[in-house]
């Protein structure tokens, strides 16, 4: 049979098991901010990626002719694929 606790000990398992909660919510946080910071760190580099980044979408691309444009799309090769599927 075991001797019923005392005060001092409840207390004291309190206290511990209230020791264990607050560090593991510590580490959850720590955990967190490591992964908005990593996230964050993602997004800047995608954010090099953007269409704002792209050619383009540049100040000199921004006024090709009409004509530039269209011997431009008739060299790439996905206008070829699309003139063979329409030829069909």
């Amino acid at each position: 049979m075991t001797k019923p606790l005392t005060q001092a000990q409840r207390l004291r398992m309190i206290k511990k098991a209230h020791k264990n909660v607050v560090k593991k919510q510590k580490v959850a946080e720590r955990k967190a901010l490591q992964e908005t910071r990593a996230l964050t760190k993602a997004v800047k580099k995608a954010g090099q990626h953007a269409p704002k980044n792209l050619d383009a979408f540049s100040e000199e691309s921004m006024y090709y002719s009409d004509k530039e444009v269209n011997d431009y799309i008739k060299g790439s090769s996905i206008y070829e694929s699309y003139q063979s599927m329409q030829d069909e």
